[in-house]
Protein backbone atom coordinates (compact mmCIF):
# COMPACT_ATOMS: atom_id res chain seq x y z
CA UNK A 1 0.00 0.00 0.00
CA UNK A 2 1.37 3.76 -1.00
CA UNK A 3 2.13 5.45 1.77
CA UNK A 4 0.32 8.59 2.38
CA UNK A 5 3.51 10.63 2.34
CA UNK A 6 4.71 9.65 -1.07
CA UNK A 7 0.69 9.72 -2.01
CA UNK A 8 1.21 13.67 -1.60
CA UNK A 9 4.82 13.70 -3.15
CA UNK A 10 3.59 12.56 -6.16
CA UNK A 11 0.41 14.34 -6.38
CA UNK A 12 1.94 17.77 -5.76
CA UNK A 13 4.63 16.73 -8.03
CA UNK A 14 1.74 16.05 -11.14
CA UNK A 15 0.26 19.07 -10.02
CA UNK A 16 3.01 21.56 -10.02
CA UNK A 17 4.03 20.59 -13.55
CA UNK A 18 1.16 20.17 -15.32
CA UNK A 19 -2.26 21.68 -13.31
CA UNK A 20 -3.79 18.05 -12.68
CA UNK A 21 -5.13 17.61 -9.35
CA UNK A 22 -5.22 14.02 -8.28
CA UNK A 23 -7.09 13.16 -5.29
CA UNK A 24 -6.90 10.00 -2.88
CA UNK A 25 -9.87 8.77 -5.08
CA UNK A 26 -7.86 8.48 -8.14
CA UNK A 27 -5.35 6.41 -6.52
CA UNK A 28 -6.35 3.50 -8.89
CA UNK A 29 -5.27 5.91 -11.84
CA UNK A 30 -1.61 5.80 -9.96
CA UNK A 31 -1.45 2.50 -10.01
CA UNK A 32 -2.92 1.47 -12.96
CA UNK A 33 -1.22 4.20 -15.23
CA UNK A 34 2.15 4.31 -13.18
CA UNK A 35 2.81 0.47 -12.36
CA UNK A 36 3.80 0.20 -16.39
CA UNK A 37 6.49 3.17 -16.09
CA UNK A 38 7.83 1.04 -12.57
CA UNK A 39 7.55 -2.37 -14.40
CA UNK A 40 9.75 -0.62 -17.43
CA UNK A 41 12.23 0.22 -15.28
CA UNK A 42 12.58 -2.91 -12.93
CA UNK A 43 11.12 -1.03 -10.01
CA UNK A 44 9.03 -3.56 -8.50
CA UNK A 45 6.05 -1.58 -6.82
CA UNK A 46 5.06 2.22 -6.87
CA UNK A 47 6.40 2.71 -3.47
CA UNK A 48 10.34 2.21 -5.66
CA UNK A 49 8.71 4.16 -8.65
CA UNK A 50 8.31 7.08 -6.30
CA UNK A 51 11.78 6.73 -4.65
CA UNK A 52 12.92 7.59 -7.64
CA UNK A 53 11.09 10.44 -8.40
CA UNK A 54 12.48 12.17 -5.55
CA UNK A 55 15.80 11.71 -6.96
CA UNK A 56 14.22 14.50 -9.95
CA UNK A 57 15.22 12.07 -13.04
CA UNK A 58 13.71 15.05 -14.98
CA UNK A 59 13.16 12.25 -18.07
CA UNK A 60 11.13 10.01 -15.25
CA UNK A 61 9.56 13.25 -14.62
CA UNK A 62 8.58 13.76 -17.71
CA UNK A 63 7.36 10.14 -18.35
CA UNK A 64 4.77 10.17 -15.02
CA UNK A 65 3.58 13.04 -16.51
CA UNK A 66 3.09 12.00 -19.28
CA UNK A 67 0.95 8.80 -18.53
CA UNK A 68 -0.72 10.63 -15.77
CA UNK A 69 -2.38 13.41 -18.19
CA UNK A 70 -5.77 12.26 -19.82
CA UNK A 71 -5.28 11.91 -24.12
CA UNK A 72 -8.78 11.31 -25.41
CA UNK A 73 -9.67 13.26 -28.31
CA UNK A 74 -11.62 12.41 -31.53
CA UNK A 75 -13.33 13.87 -35.16
CA UNK A 76 -15.73 17.14 -34.58
CA UNK A 77 -15.94 16.05 -30.53
CA UNK A 78 -19.38 17.04 -29.86
CA UNK A 79 -20.62 18.44 -33.31
CA UNK A 80 -21.56 21.77 -31.66
CA UNK A 81 -18.28 23.36 -31.19
CA UNK A 82 -17.44 23.05 -35.03
CA UNK A 83 -20.92 23.80 -36.12
CA UNK A 84 -20.20 27.50 -34.02
CA UNK A 85 -17.09 27.89 -35.45
CA UNK A 86 -18.28 27.30 -39.11
CA UNK A 87 -21.72 29.40 -38.75
CA UNK A 88 -20.91 32.20 -36.53
CA UNK A 89 -16.93 32.60 -36.02
CA UNK A 90 -15.50 31.95 -39.83
CA UNK A 91 -18.28 34.83 -41.56
CA UNK A 92 -16.97 37.18 -38.23
CA UNK A 93 -13.53 36.94 -38.76
CA UNK A 94 -13.60 36.77 -42.73
CA UNK A 95 -15.66 40.59 -42.51
CA UNK A 96 -13.71 41.92 -39.43
CA UNK A 97 -9.98 40.87 -40.80
CA UNK A 98 -11.04 41.90 -44.22
CA UNK A 99 -7.90 43.96 -44.36
CA UNK A 100 -4.91 42.26 -42.93
CA UNK A 101 -6.21 38.75 -44.14
CA UNK A 102 -4.90 36.94 -41.20
CA UNK A 103 -6.59 34.63 -38.70
CA UNK A 104 -4.89 32.52 -35.90
CA UNK A 105 -6.15 29.72 -34.14
CA UNK A 106 -4.62 27.86 -31.45
CA UNK A 107 -5.79 24.31 -30.14
CA UNK A 108 -5.00 24.01 -26.35
CA UNK A 109 -4.03 20.71 -25.20
CA UNK A 110 -4.26 18.82 -28.92
CA UNK A 111 -3.77 15.25 -27.99
CA UNK A 112 -3.40 13.39 -31.22
CA UNK A 113 -4.33 15.91 -33.66
CA UNK A 114 -8.45 15.16 -34.09
CA UNK A 115 -9.56 18.84 -33.12
CA UNK A 116 -7.28 21.15 -35.25
CA UNK A 117 -7.51 18.62 -38.13
CA UNK A 118 -11.21 19.14 -38.03
CA UNK A 119 -11.09 22.58 -38.13
CA UNK A 120 -8.42 22.41 -40.94
CA UNK A 121 -11.25 20.57 -42.88
CA UNK A 122 -13.73 23.17 -42.46
CA UNK A 123 -11.44 26.05 -43.56
CA UNK A 124 -10.81 24.20 -46.61
CA UNK A 125 -14.59 24.72 -47.41
CA UNK A 126 -14.08 28.17 -47.07
CA UNK A 127 -11.24 28.07 -49.52
CA UNK A 128 -12.44 30.45 -52.08
CA UNK A 129 -14.00 33.17 -49.16
CA UNK A 130 -9.84 32.69 -47.45
CA UNK A 131 -7.69 33.11 -50.97
CA UNK A 132 -4.73 34.90 -50.26
CA UNK A 133 -5.17 34.23 -46.25
CA UNK A 134 -2.76 33.53 -43.92
CA UNK A 135 -4.28 30.74 -41.40
CA UNK A 136 -2.07 29.75 -38.88
CA UNK A 137 -3.40 26.72 -36.61
CA UNK A 138 -1.25 25.97 -33.66
CA UNK A 139 -1.94 22.74 -31.97
CA UNK A 140 0.20 21.92 -28.26
CA UNK A 141 0.22 19.57 -26.05
CA UNK A 142 2.06 18.51 -22.72
CA UNK A 143 2.92 15.17 -24.16
CA UNK A 144 5.90 14.85 -26.48
CA UNK A 145 4.82 11.35 -27.49
CA UNK A 146 1.10 12.11 -28.11
CA UNK A 147 2.25 15.61 -30.62
CA UNK A 148 4.57 12.87 -32.88
CA UNK A 149 1.59 10.77 -33.08
CA UNK A 150 -0.73 14.01 -34.02
CA UNK A 151 1.80 15.41 -36.73
CA UNK A 152 1.93 12.27 -38.61
CA UNK A 153 -1.84 12.28 -38.38
CA UNK A 154 -2.02 8.31 -38.69
CA UNK A 155 -5.33 7.08 -36.95
CA UNK A 156 -6.41 3.40 -36.71
CA UNK A 157 -9.79 2.50 -38.51
CA UNK A 158 -11.28 2.55 -34.67
CA UNK A 159 -10.51 6.73 -34.44
CA UNK A 160 -11.40 7.75 -38.13
CA UNK A 161 -14.93 6.12 -37.26
CA UNK A 162 -15.58 8.06 -34.36
CA UNK A 163 -16.61 11.63 -35.56
CA UNK A 164 -15.78 11.83 -38.91
CA UNK A 165 -18.52 11.33 -41.64
CA UNK A 166 -17.52 9.01 -44.67
CA UNK A 167 -17.25 11.89 -47.14
CA UNK A 168 -14.77 13.40 -45.25
CA UNK A 169 -12.73 10.20 -44.66
CA UNK A 170 -12.61 9.84 -48.63
CA UNK A 171 -11.60 13.64 -48.94
CA UNK A 172 -8.59 14.08 -46.95
CA UNK A 173 -7.39 10.33 -45.99
CA UNK A 174 -5.38 8.07 -47.63
CA UNK A 175 -5.27 4.32 -46.86
CA UNK A 176 -2.14 3.37 -45.29
CA UNK A 177 -1.63 -0.74 -44.40
CA UNK A 178 -4.16 -1.09 -41.60
CA UNK A 179 -3.88 2.88 -40.62
CA UNK A 180 -5.48 6.35 -42.41
CA UNK A 181 -3.29 9.03 -42.75
CA UNK A 182 -4.90 12.20 -43.33
CA UNK A 183 -3.63 14.04 -46.66
CA UNK A 184 -0.24 16.26 -46.09
CA UNK A 185 -1.98 18.97 -47.52
CA UNK A 186 -4.23 19.16 -44.35
CA UNK A 187 -1.24 18.28 -42.09
CA UNK A 188 1.23 20.85 -43.40
CA UNK A 189 -1.77 23.41 -42.39
CA UNK A 190 -1.66 23.06 -38.55
CA UNK A 191 1.90 23.62 -36.50
CA UNK A 192 2.26 21.20 -33.39
CA UNK A 193 4.35 22.14 -30.17
CA UNK A 194 4.87 21.01 -26.78
CA UNK A 195 3.70 23.24 -24.07
CA UNK A 196 2.34 23.50 -20.78
CA UNK A 197 -1.09 25.84 -20.22
CA UNK A 198 1.17 26.49 -16.54
CA UNK A 199 3.83 28.35 -18.67
CA UNK A 200 3.89 32.06 -19.87
CA UNK A 201 1.51 32.04 -22.88
CA UNK A 202 3.36 35.03 -24.70
CA UNK A 203 5.92 33.10 -26.47
CA UNK A 204 2.83 31.72 -28.48
CA UNK A 205 1.95 35.01 -29.70
CA UNK A 206 -1.81 36.67 -29.81
CA UNK A 207 -5.02 33.98 -30.78
CA UNK A 208 -7.96 35.72 -32.48
CA UNK A 209 -9.99 32.08 -31.40
CA UNK A 210 -8.72 29.49 -28.64
CA UNK A 211 -9.90 26.06 -28.27
CA UNK A 212 -9.23 24.84 -24.80
CA UNK A 213 -11.60 22.39 -24.57
CA UNK A 214 -11.71 19.75 -21.58
CA UNK A 215 -8.65 20.43 -20.34
CA UNK A 216 -9.81 22.94 -17.34
CA UNK A 217 -11.95 19.99 -15.42
CA UNK A 218 -8.54 18.97 -14.34
CA UNK A 219 -7.46 22.04 -12.52
CA UNK A 220 -8.64 23.51 -9.24
CA UNK A 221 -10.48 26.71 -9.69
CA UNK A 222 -7.48 28.99 -8.60
CA UNK A 223 -5.40 27.22 -11.57
CA UNK A 224 -8.72 27.70 -13.89
CA UNK A 225 -9.00 31.66 -13.03
CA UNK A 226 -5.21 31.90 -13.61
CA UNK A 227 -5.04 30.00 -16.93
CA UNK A 228 -8.82 32.20 -18.27
CA UNK A 229 -7.04 35.36 -17.67
CA UNK A 230 -3.96 34.69 -19.14
CA UNK A 231 -5.70 33.74 -22.06
CA UNK A 232 -7.70 36.40 -22.40
CA UNK A 233 -4.57 38.51 -22.12
CA UNK A 234 -3.23 36.62 -25.65
CA UNK A 235 -7.07 37.66 -27.32
CA UNK A 236 -7.96 40.53 -29.69
CA UNK A 237 -11.39 42.20 -27.88
CA UNK A 238 -13.93 40.24 -30.73
CA UNK A 239 -11.40 36.84 -29.88
CA UNK A 240 -13.54 34.07 -28.91
CA UNK A 241 -13.09 30.97 -26.85
CA UNK A 242 -14.21 27.34 -26.64
CA UNK A 243 -14.39 25.52 -23.84
CA UNK A 244 -15.73 21.71 -22.69
CA UNK A 245 -19.85 21.13 -22.14
CA UNK A 246 -18.54 20.68 -18.83
CA UNK A 247 -17.08 23.82 -17.95
CA UNK A 248 -18.00 27.41 -17.77
CA UNK A 249 -16.25 30.66 -17.27
CA UNK A 250 -19.04 31.62 -15.01
CA UNK A 251 -17.79 31.75 -10.98
CA UNK A 252 -14.20 30.96 -11.84
CA UNK A 253 -13.28 34.08 -14.21
CA UNK A 254 -14.54 37.83 -14.97
CA UNK A 255 -12.62 37.62 -18.65
CA UNK A 256 -15.57 35.96 -20.58
CA UNK A 257 -18.74 36.53 -21.10
CA UNK A 258 -21.13 33.48 -22.32
CA UNK A 259 -22.11 33.98 -26.58
CA UNK A 260 -25.92 35.07 -26.30
CA UNK A 261 -27.49 31.81 -27.05
CA UNK A 262 -25.21 29.57 -27.02
CA UNK A 263 -23.39 27.06 -24.76
CA UNK A 264 -19.52 26.32 -24.37
CA UNK A 265 -18.65 29.72 -27.30
CA UNK A 266 -17.32 32.79 -25.29
CA UNK A 267 -16.27 36.37 -25.82
CA UNK A 268 -14.05 38.70 -24.10
CA UNK A 269 -16.13 40.56 -21.53
CA UNK A 270 -14.59 43.99 -22.47
CA UNK A 271 -16.00 47.43 -24.20
CA UNK A 272 -15.18 45.88 -28.15
CA UNK A 273 -16.27 42.75 -27.91
CA UNK A 274 -18.78 43.19 -30.62
CA UNK A 275 -22.68 41.69 -31.21
CA UNK A 276 -22.26 38.85 -33.58
CA UNK A 277 -24.54 37.46 -35.27
CA UNK A 278 -25.63 34.05 -35.01
CA UNK A 279 -29.11 33.93 -36.29
CA UNK A 280 -27.67 31.46 -39.18
CA UNK A 281 -26.74 29.03 -36.22
CA UNK A 282 -29.76 29.09 -34.89
CA UNK A 283 -31.59 28.04 -37.92
CA UNK A 284 -29.26 25.39 -38.43
CA UNK A 285 -29.66 24.47 -34.82
CA UNK A 286 -33.74 24.71 -35.44
CA UNK A 287 -33.31 22.30 -38.72
CA UNK A 288 -31.57 19.68 -36.99
CA UNK A 289 -33.94 19.87 -33.60
CA UNK A 290 -36.84 19.75 -36.42
CA UNK A 291 -35.22 16.49 -38.05
CA UNK A 292 -34.75 14.83 -35.12
CA UNK A 293 -38.03 15.13 -33.95
CA UNK A 294 -39.52 14.37 -37.11
CA UNK A 295 -37.73 11.13 -37.14
CA UNK A 296 -38.30 10.33 -33.59
CA UNK A 297 -42.31 10.33 -34.32
CA UNK A 298 -44.66 9.67 -32.36
CA UNK A 299 -43.86 7.23 -29.21
CA UNK A 300 -40.46 7.54 -30.19
CA UNK A 301 -40.20 5.82 -33.38
CA UNK A 302 -37.35 6.94 -35.55
CA UNK A 303 -38.33 5.30 -38.68
CA UNK A 304 -41.69 5.34 -40.31
CA UNK A 305 -44.66 3.65 -39.36
CA UNK A 306 -45.46 0.64 -42.41
CA UNK A 307 -47.83 1.84 -45.21
CA UNK A 308 -50.28 -0.74 -43.97
CA UNK A 309 -50.25 1.04 -40.41
CA UNK A 310 -50.20 5.20 -42.26
CA UNK A 311 -53.38 3.85 -44.29
CA UNK A 312 -55.40 2.37 -41.93
CA UNK A 313 -54.70 5.95 -39.68
CA UNK A 314 -55.14 7.69 -42.68
CA UNK A 315 -58.90 5.83 -43.19
CA UNK A 316 -59.73 6.57 -39.36
CA UNK A 317 -59.06 10.36 -39.91
CA UNK A 318 -61.22 10.51 -43.24
CA UNK A 319 -64.51 8.31 -42.81
CA UNK A 320 -66.36 7.41 -40.29
CA UNK A 321 -67.05 3.69 -41.82
CA UNK A 322 -64.42 1.43 -40.43
CA UNK A 323 -62.46 0.26 -43.64
CA UNK A 324 -61.83 -3.76 -44.24
CA UNK A 325 -59.44 -5.64 -46.04
CA UNK A 326 -60.47 -9.59 -46.36
CA UNK A 327 -57.55 -12.12 -46.40
CA UNK A 328 -58.24 -14.71 -48.26
CA UNK A 329 -59.38 -17.97 -47.10
CA UNK A 330 -57.86 -21.40 -47.33
CA UNK A 331 -60.09 -24.54 -46.77
CA UNK A 332 -62.00 -24.71 -44.29
CA UNK A 333 -60.99 -21.55 -42.60
CA UNK A 334 -63.17 -18.41 -41.94
CA UNK A 335 -61.60 -15.66 -43.68
CA UNK A 336 -60.57 -12.44 -41.21
CA UNK A 337 -60.97 -9.31 -41.21
CA UNK A 338 -59.12 -5.78 -40.67
CA UNK A 339 -60.67 -2.70 -39.95
CA UNK A 340 -59.44 0.96 -38.85
CA UNK A 341 -61.32 3.01 -36.24
CA UNK A 342 -62.81 5.92 -37.18
CA UNK A 343 -63.73 8.52 -34.87
CA UNK A 344 -61.26 7.32 -32.07
CA UNK A 345 -59.56 10.30 -30.44
CA UNK A 346 -57.36 8.13 -27.89
CA UNK A 347 -57.15 4.62 -29.17
CA UNK A 348 -55.89 2.68 -31.53
CA UNK A 349 -57.17 3.06 -34.77
CA UNK A 350 -55.97 -0.31 -35.91
CA UNK A 351 -58.37 -3.23 -34.92
CA UNK A 352 -59.48 -6.75 -35.67
CA UNK A 353 -63.56 -6.91 -35.44
CA UNK A 354 -64.67 -9.80 -35.08
CA UNK A 355 -65.98 -11.96 -37.89
CA UNK A 356 -69.26 -13.83 -36.55
CA UNK A 357 -71.96 -12.78 -39.00
CA UNK A 358 -73.68 -11.10 -35.70
CA UNK A 359 -70.63 -9.49 -34.25
CA UNK A 360 -70.80 -5.57 -34.08
CA UNK A 361 -68.41 -3.18 -35.32
CA UNK A 362 -65.14 -3.23 -33.40
CA UNK A 363 -62.99 -0.24 -32.82
CA UNK A 364 -65.02 2.65 -33.86
CA UNK A 365 -65.64 4.58 -30.60
CA UNK A 366 -61.60 4.16 -29.78
CA UNK A 367 -62.17 5.19 -26.50
CA UNK A 368 -59.18 2.99 -24.82
CA UNK A 369 -55.79 4.06 -23.57
CA UNK A 370 -53.46 1.83 -24.85
CA UNK A 371 -51.39 2.19 -28.18
CA UNK A 372 -52.77 -1.25 -29.89
CA UNK A 373 -56.68 -2.32 -30.30
CA UNK A 374 -58.15 -0.67 -26.88
CA UNK A 375 -60.59 1.35 -28.38
CA UNK A 376 -64.30 0.39 -26.99
CA UNK A 377 -66.48 -1.28 -29.50
CA UNK A 378 -69.59 -2.90 -29.95
CA UNK A 379 -70.24 -6.64 -30.06
CA UNK A 380 -72.92 -8.60 -30.61
CA UNK A 381 -74.94 -8.87 -27.42
CA UNK A 382 -75.13 -4.67 -28.23
CA UNK A 383 -72.63 -4.27 -24.52
CA UNK A 384 -69.44 -2.38 -24.43
CA UNK A 385 -66.54 -4.42 -24.44
CA UNK A 386 -62.64 -2.53 -23.63
CA UNK A 387 -60.65 -4.46 -26.31
CA UNK A 388 -61.05 -3.51 -30.00
CA UNK A 389 -59.79 -7.14 -30.84
CA UNK A 390 -63.12 -9.40 -31.04
CA UNK A 391 -61.28 -13.14 -31.30
CA UNK A 392 -63.56 -15.05 -34.12
CA UNK A 393 -66.42 -17.24 -33.27
CA UNK A 394 -65.23 -20.74 -33.21
CA UNK A 395 -67.47 -22.87 -35.56
CA UNK A 396 -69.33 -25.50 -33.33
CA UNK A 397 -67.80 -29.29 -33.54
CA UNK A 398 -64.53 -30.58 -34.69
CA UNK A 399 -66.15 -30.90 -38.65
CA UNK A 400 -63.89 -31.11 -41.61
CA UNK A 401 -62.02 -28.10 -42.27
CA UNK A 402 -62.77 -25.86 -38.96
CA UNK A 403 -59.54 -24.54 -37.65
CA UNK A 404 -60.35 -24.69 -34.04
CA UNK A 405 -61.54 -27.52 -31.84
CA UNK A 406 -64.90 -27.24 -29.35
CA UNK A 407 -62.43 -28.74 -26.51
CA UNK A 408 -60.16 -26.88 -24.38
CA UNK A 409 -56.90 -28.32 -24.82
CA UNK A 410 -55.11 -29.75 -21.51
CA UNK A 411 -52.20 -27.69 -19.80
CA UNK A 412 -50.14 -30.58 -20.69
CA UNK A 413 -51.02 -30.40 -24.54
CA UNK A 414 -50.61 -26.47 -24.33
CA UNK A 415 -46.78 -27.32 -22.47
CA UNK A 416 -45.78 -29.33 -25.44
CA UNK A 417 -47.04 -26.78 -27.91
CA UNK A 418 -44.89 -24.34 -27.41
CA UNK A 419 -41.31 -26.00 -26.66
CA UNK A 420 -39.00 -24.22 -24.29
CA UNK A 421 -35.37 -23.20 -25.15
CA UNK A 422 -32.61 -25.91 -23.96
CA UNK A 423 -31.34 -24.48 -20.57
CA UNK A 424 -27.72 -23.32 -22.00
CA UNK A 425 -29.91 -21.24 -24.69
CA UNK A 426 -31.93 -19.01 -21.99
CA UNK A 427 -31.18 -15.49 -22.83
Amino acid sequence: MLKPEDFDFVSKLIKSRSGLVLTQDKFYLLESRLMPIARKRGLKDLGELIGALRGMDRTLVEDVVEAMTTNESFFFRDTKPFDQFRHVVLPHMIKARASKRHLRIWCAAASSGQEPYSLAMILQDFASQLAGWRIDIIGTDISREILNKARAGLYSQFEVQRGLPITLLVKHFQKAEDMWQISADLRSKVQYREFNLLEDLKSLGQFDVVYCRNVLIYFDQPTKTDVLSRISAQMPDDGFLFLGGAETVLGISDKFKPLARQRGIYQLNRPGAPDVDVSALEKVQAAGAASTAAGAGAGGFAFPKPKAMQTAAAAGSASTTPSTTTRPSTTGTPPRTYGTGSTGTTGSTYSRPSTSSTAGTAGSSGAGTSRYGTGAGTGSSGTSDSSSYQRPARPAGTGTGSSYSSTRPSSSTLGRTYPRKPDDKKD
